[in-house]
């Protein structure tokens, strides 16, 4: 990340963010019951993503931050990828503005050289800008999915039988 603003130290209020999402992901699982790994499914176009536990379930809004591609070595930003629902960029406009206003590159470059370790520190960065409630990540094939989690709620579980 480049420096704009030079009174901050960014590596350091990166550090934070990645910390504090860590710690909000080990908190959020067993406030909400979902204890172990509970099955997931989450839908791009409504921005949910439904965590199947026991006796329940939990919906989440969510922002899909960018996805990670093992064939390409690189992280893509949500907003720069059209294959992806436009409200998932519209909710990283604060991360963008952010980025742009403190000469950060990290956060306004369309595509970033990396892999799980640099989409990790933009997945946190993120959800520390959205005030997230915490972090989640998917495999499938090739591509994980980076979302963070804006809201969550529990579900009767009799009410999976209805979507």
């Amino acid at each position: 990340m480049s420096e704009k603003d030079s009174s901050t130290d960014w590596t350091q209020w990166s550090r934070e963010a990645v910390e504090s999402m860590m710690q909000k992901n080990s908190q959020w699982p067993a406030e909400f019951g979902l204890l172990g790994s509970p099955g997931c499914r989450w839908d791009l176009d409504s921005a949910t993503l439904t965590l199947e536990g026991g006796l329940h379930d939990v919906v989440a809004t969510v922002c899909l931050v960018g996805t990670t591609s093992e064939s390409q070595g690189s992280f893509l930003w949500s907003w720069a990828n059209d294959a992806i629902p436009a409200q998932h960029g519209q909710a990283l406009q604060v991360v963008r503005d952010f980025g742009e206003k403190h000469g950060l590159g990290l956060l306004t470059t369309p595509q970033v050289a990396g892999a799980r370790p640099e989409a990790t520190e933009c997945l946190c960065i993120a959800g520390r800008l959205q005030h997230a409630l915490g972090t989640f990540v998917d495999q499938q094939s090739d591509v994980t999915l980076y979302f963070t989690l804006l809201h969550l709620q529990v579900v009767d579980a009799s009410q999976r039988l209805l979507h």
